[in-house]
């Protein structure tokens, strides 16, 4: 009777949604983008390129909420281009004192683990928008 119940209690729900892949990718930006909002719109920095920071990651999690086939691939860019070109335009200054304090080695070494992570789920996410659809 325990083995009954062992192997009842192993069986996966077939009713359960199953959880979008780029849940990772996203936690991690909606972590990222109150820091964005900061360094480039509470320090007065306001640039081309600092807008197109916050509107790359607003523009992705809007893509990942609405389970958009397109999700995947705007992460990678955002990822791949944006985030290390952030890093190393946040690092430059012109004088000592005015450079943003940050540690460019863990902002590559996460955008590393992010940019192995999305090509690791590449296949997955394709699966779960297919089945959405």
């Amino acid at each position: 009777m325990a083995q009954l119940f062992l192997v009842g209690s192993l069986r996966v729900n077939p009713l359960a949604k199953p959880k979008n892949p780029l849940w990772f990718v996203a936690i991690a930006f909606l972590l990222t983008l109150p820091f964005d909002f900061f360094s480039y719109i509470g320090q007065n920095f306001l640039t081309a390129f600092g807008l197109v920071v916050i509107v790359a990651k607003l523009v992705f999690l809007f893509l990942y909420i609405r389970h958009s086939r397109f999700a995947w691939h705007f992460g990678v860019a955002v990822t791949a281009a944006i985030t290390p070109l952030s890093l190393l335009l946040a690092r430059m200054g012109s004088a000592p004192e005015e450079r943003v304090h940050s540690h460019p080695l863990f902002g590559l070494g996460v955008v590393i683990v992010l940019l192995v992570y999305l090509w690791h789920i590449r296949e997955r996410y394709r699966h779960y928008v297919a089945a959405r659809i």
